[in-house]
């Protein structure tokens, strides 16, 4: 993006001052400006400006933040009811913030309630929805929430979606709409030979992943500490000679960082186009470090 610092627009003044404000504050008041300009010595049409710039400065402010690896979050002020606006580093968040959010979604699948979510896809470009929360699951540490969007267009012809809940920004149970149930058992079954978030619903294909392994010590890992419960051992690996192990899933991208995560650990044998697509994958990471 352009340098949204540079210029003496009345954009890039209160871009700059937000910058300077958040960098000194744990918090600024989003009607800011009103500390920046001296509205005495302004016309009421040039502070209609500033109110403008001041919009349109924050969303540049939120996209430059990002960038550097932060993100705002709005909130009220307890003792006045003003709204507030902080910058958390994305990897330093309240860090209680997912375990409100997981209460406040277990309290609504309770009480059969839909939710107004805010939810930031790309943790800086929030969106609104109302969504009906049916199941919660947790894959590699990370917490989910499966269901589905009110607006069914919202749910791209998939029968659910699932929502990382450190992305849900806020949770708001709803009065009026009307909940739309879940089937626990059936959210099972489409789990149960998934790796990863969610099902690959295109290609829902189950297939068993025969895996060779050249390390004793990963060989028995991936058995003692299993990310599938579909992992079985075909043949032992020891110093003198490989291992083989097998996995019964879906093809996905989760599968396929797994397998690359263990390195020279571990080789696909079957499928072949699995096989032959990390080849290329691998191919084209070893390009990157030929001189």
């Amino acid at each position: 993006m352009a340098n949204i610092f540079q210029g003496e627009s009345k954009e890039a003044q209160c871009v700059r001052e937000w910058d300077r404000l958040l960098r000194e504050r744990e918090w600024i008041d989003t009607d800011v400006f009103a500390d920046i300009f001296d509205y005495k010595n302004i016309s009421g049409k040039e502070e209609l400006a500033y109110r403008k710039a001041i919009k349109k400065a924050k969303n540049d402010i939120r996209q430059a933040l990002a960038e550097r690896g932060f993100y705002l979050r709005e909130s009220k002020s307890v003792e006045d009811n003003r709204k507030l606006l902080t910058a958390y580093p994305d990897n330093n968040k309240d860090p209680l913030h997912d375990i409100r959010i997981m209460a406040i979604i277990d309290d609504a699948m309770n009480y059969r309630r839909a939710l107004q979510l805010t939810y930031a896809p790309s943790y800086h470009d929030e969106e609104e929805h109302i969504f009906h929360p049916q199941y919660l699951r947790i894959y590699n540490g990370r917490q989910y929430v499966y269901g589905v969007y009110d607006n069914v267009e919202e749910n791209q012809g998939l029968p659910f979606v699932a929502l990382p809940i450190d992305r849900i920004v806020t949770a708001v149970k709803t009065k009026d709409v009307p909940y739309l149930h879940g089937n626990p058992e059936e959210y099972e079954r489409q789990m149960r030979d998934v790796m990863g978030a969610s099902p690959n619903f295109r290609h829902p294909e189950v297939v068993d992943v025969i895996l060779r392994t050249h390390d004793p010590k990963t060989h028995k890992l991936l058995l003692t500490k299993p990310l599938h419960q579909s992992i079985r051992e075909l043949k032992a690996c020891t110093p003198e000679q490989y291992g083989e192990l097998t996995i019964h899933v879906q093809i996905s991208k989760e599968l396929e960082n797994w397998i690359l995560h263990y390195g020279t650990g571990i080789e696909v044998i079957y499928p072949i186009e699995l096989r032959n697509h990390l080849a290329h994958v691998i191919h084209i990471i070893s390009d990157y470090y030929k001189e």
